[in-house]
């Protein structure tokens, strides 16, 4: 009986030490300073065993998704370095990660872009389709009247980036091709770049995306310092244009 005793001591405390262990909060992150992908920069980690998992950047406090225990945090990047704090909250226990999302070139300042595309549009007898002058920090969505996206990251006052998404199908029809073409010119133009050369590299690679279902990029084309990515999946395409 002493033994049992005994034993039932050793092993009660070490219980509730594995207890403990199993509860405790944890919060990780993938790396210390996270760069551009795309219009944003997407900051990844871990959390565990937490009641309250929030973000705050420029003095903005969000509440951050967890699928499985991890998270991915959406970052639209700016021309100035951003600092990332993370917080995880189980009661009185807290858990911090502070990380830092790198700057980036801007494309132009925003304004002068806007003005610019606005009288370029209606000059083509586009007078729906104009963009808004005046932008708050983050992604704007600019849909034109023929359908198509296109998302804007403005941070003060700085056109950071320009992304858009395409279906194959549109590109196949005469129509689609049309504003497709019209839309990359102006926009190309606007920024300095060789709207032909883009097109014409753009064309090209389609063609030898189409004989490789398995691709899911395409080369970045470049012109007079102006990047295009593209990402591919099965039914679209998605372009990002930027100075990074």
């Amino acid at each position: 009986m002493k033994r049992l005793k005994y034993l039932l001591l050793l092993v009660i405390p070490l219980f509730f030490l594995m207890l403990s262990g199993c509860s405790k909060l944890n919060l990780s992150t993938t790396k210390k300073s996270y760069s551009a992908d795309g219009l944003v920069s997407v900051v990844k980690g871990q959390a565990s065993n937490y009641k309250k998992l929030t973000y705050t950047v420029n003095g903005e406090t969000k509440k951050v998704a967890v699928d499985g225990g991890h998270f991915a945090i959406s970052v639209p990047v700016s021309a100035s370095d951003q600092n990332v704090r993370i917080k995880a909250v189980n009661g009185n226990k807290t858990e911090t990660k502070l990380v830092k999302v790198k700057k980036a070139k801007a494309l132009e300042d925003y304004l002068t872009f806007a003005q610019s595309y606005n009288y370029t549009l209606l000059s083509l007898g586009q007078q729906n389709d104009q963009l808004q002058l005046i932008s708050k920090n983050g992604i704007i969505t600019h849909k034109k009247n023929d359908g198509t996206k296109w998302y804007y990251n403005v941070q003060n006052n700085q056109l950071m980036g320009i992304a858009t998404k395409f279906s194959y199908k549109d590109l196949k029809s005469k129509t689609g091709q049309k504003n497709f073409a019209t839309d990359l010119m102006i926009v190309s133009k606007l920024l300095g770049a060789d709207g032909k050369k883009v097109l014409k590299d753009f064309a090209k690679q389609t063609k030898n995306a189409d004989k490789n279902s398995t691709k899911t990029s395409m080369d970045t084309i470049t012109s007079k310092g102006v990047n295009y990515n593209i990402n591919l999946t099965t039914k679209d395409f998605y372009m990002y244009i930027t100075k990074y």
